[in-house]
């Protein structure tokens, strides 16, 4: 894949989060890619893996604001900066029990601000090979 193609790939990422759809961007990774999100986590490989990561962000109401990607020059790479905004609810609970983020008072009607970047490695057909996701916990925020 060309530069270009690289950061369209990248920018589909979003898209397809953005959709809601969880198999069109399952679809987007080989079979036995790895993601890590975020780096230093256990890395997740595999569709399955991957249906139970992005599944419970999914109903967490998950919408991602990409910026403009940037392809590097190895034929194998885009990194691009994601700002994504989710429900407090289901995960929240689980990243304040982390220390990651302090519970809100009113987690029902709470949500999380996350900006994060992504370093994509794909493959000449364009799948997504490995995925880092870099975040650490100044980069939540609670909203609500």
């Amino acid at each position: 894949m060309n530069e270009f193609a690289r950061k369209k790939r990248a920018l589909e990422h979003s898209r397809r989060i953005n959709a809601g759809d969880l198999d069109a961007l399952v679809e987007l990774y080989a079979p036995d890619a790895v993601v890590e999100d975020p780096v230093g986590l256990p890395p997740l490989t595999g569709h399955d893996a991957l249906r139970a990561h992005y599944g419970p962000l999914f109903s967490a109401h998950l919408r991602e604001e990409a910026a403009e990607p940037v392809a590097g020059q190895d034929a194998a790479h885009a990194l691009i900066q994601i700002t994504s905004v989710m429900d407090y609810l289901p995960l929240g609970p689980r990243y304040a029990e982390r220390g990651w983020l302090k519970a809100p008072d009113a987690p029902q009607a709470a949500r999380i601000r996350r900006t994060a970047m992504l370093v994509i490695r794909m493959d000449a057909a364009g799948l997504v090979r490995h995925l880092k996701s870099y975040w650490g916990t100044s980069d939540l925020t609670v909203l609500g």
